[in-house]
Parts: C-alpha cells; structure tokens; sequence
C-alpha cells in the first residue's frame, strides 16, 4: 500500500521550469598587462559561480549568475619588448553579478542518443566590483587610490579616478548534457566584456612625476607606476592602450538541479502512461 503511493506520487512529478546551479572553472583576462592571444598559463586565475536559472520555452532561458573570479597580470611574461621593460604586474578579486538570456539549438535536452548534448548561446547585462592591487615590500596594495596615473593631480587632462563598480555584458556559449531527471552538467565558455580599460590599473599614459608627488599618496604612487630600470619617463609618454578595454574570459563547469513540479510530464508520465493498465491489476488503491 505505501509502496504503491509513493510510486504514484513519483510519478506525477516531472521537471520544473526553475534549477539552481553552482559551478568552479578557470578565469583570464585580456589588457595592457598580458599582451599573448594564448596566455601565459602563469596568469591563470580561478572562478566559482552559483546562480537560478529559469525556462522560459523549449529554446529559451533566463539565469541570474554570479561570479567570484582571481584575475592576475604581469610584464614579466609578455611578448612585447617595451612592456617586460615596464615590468608592472596587477591581480584582482572579481565579483561579478549578471542576468542572461540563453538561447538553446535544440528545442529540448535529452538523453537520447540524436540529441545528448545541447548548446546554447549566452548573452546578459551585469555589474561587477573591481579591486586591483599590486604586491609592494610583501605586502598588497590598492592602486586606485594612489592615482598612479595622475587622477588626483589637479589641472592638466589627467584622468578622473575611476570607478570599483562597472557595467560588464558576458557573451559566450555553454553546452549542457543530462545526467537524470533532475540533474545536469553545464560547461560554459564567457567573454565578460567591459566599457573600461582599468582591470589592470593602466589605460594611458606616465603623468608628470613631480605633479604626482604632490598628490594624498604621490611617493608610493610613482613607486608603482613605474618600474623601469632608467628611471620615471618622461610627461606624457604612452602607459597603456586606451583604445582597447580590459575584458576577462571564464571557461567551467557548473551542476544544474531542476526540482519537480506536480505536474505531468517529461520521462516520468511516460512511464505511467506505458505501466499504468499493469499497476491496476495489483489491486493498489491509487489505481482503483
């Protein structure tokens, strides 16, 4: 008798609209401090995320991520000349919260052989906060603040400080695999784009070094804006690109839990429809 209610009970529940997923994968980023398409794998960081994710029809989705990635930089391993002769370094704790839409190829995952794993194309709106710091004497030190390079000089065209707290849009794909009813693998490859070229700290160019003396921290400032062997350069020589904005990469892999809803369907009520007329001859209350 108990036997046969929680197997009607099991039954009558299929999978919902709405899962919940964490994940851990790698992070790099792309800026003025890692000048290789194919990164250093020195620079490798690390991510996890968690986050909702909702169906909306058979291709589309909604989820709500959120990222907490290590990023790091350094001339010491670049390509270019110039900048292993700049030998500035950054790394930086990224928190990153964004809503994505997601368009599936096919219109439902399956276990079936034809269909066992579905892409799905990925593209949101998010905000992340941005903290980097540079190692100093062993010890880690925030170079926002110290304006390295010229934000708080006052006059001249020096830049405005800017800001921890900036939009990113992450756009990539992913490709999801069924392990059960209920469960499922995501592996997610995302280009978190920016509207910034401050990950690194660096974006333009050497302010006038006797201006940023002068400044709240003006002696650590120039400490850290320079490290060329002949000395601070010059007003105005180049620091950075600011033609391109900074912009960090996520590849991993996430665990999908869908939970049921009481509502026929999915692989369960196909087991009902083609087992029911046997339940009813084993004299099983649910079924009479």
């Amino acid at each position: 008798m108990l036997l046969c209610s929680v197997f009607t009970i099991n039954l009558s529940f299929s999978q919902s609209r709405l899962g919940i997923y964490a994940g851990y994968g790698t992070t790099w980023y792309y800026g003025d401090l890692n000048d290789r398409i194919l990164t250093n794998n020195e620079l490798f960081g690390h991510y996890w995320n968690a986050g909702l994710v909702y169906r909306l029809n058979k291709r589309s989705s909604l989820s709500l991520n959120y990222n907490s990635a290590y990023i790091e930089g350094a001339d010491s391993l670049a390509i270019n000349d110039y900048n292993r002769k700049r030998n500035l370094h950054f790394q930086s704790n990224i928190k990153d919260i964004a809503l994505r839409y997601e368009y599936q190829f096919f219109k439902k995952l399956s276990t079936r052989k034809k269909q066992l794993l579905t892409p799905y194309f990925i593209l949101g709106i998010g905000a992340l906060n941005h903290n980097p710091v540079a190692i100093f004497n062993d010890n880690e030190v925030e170079l926002q603040p110290l304006g390295t390079e010229g934000q708080f000089i006052e006059g001249g065209e020096y830049p405005k400080p800017y800001k921890l707290y900036q939009l990113s849009v992450p756009m990539g794909i992913g490709v999801e695999t069924r392990l059960s009813n209920a469960f499922s693998l995501r592996f997610e490859l995302i280009n978190h784009w920016t509207f910034f070229d401050y990950l690194d700290d660096i974006s333009t160019v050497f302010a006038d070094s006797t201006k940023l003396s002068k400044t709240p921290n003006g002696e650590l400032a120039i400490e850290l804006a320079n490290n060329f062997e002949k000395g601070y350069p010059t007003d105005g020589v180049g620091r950075g690109n600011k033609d391109n904005n900074d912009t960090y990469m996520t590849a991993g892999i996430s665990i999908v839990y869908r939970v049921a809803n009481g509502k026929q369907g999915g692989m369960n009520s196909h087991i009902r429809r083609k087992k029911g007329k046997k339940k009813k001859k084993n004299n099983c209350d649910a079924y009479d």
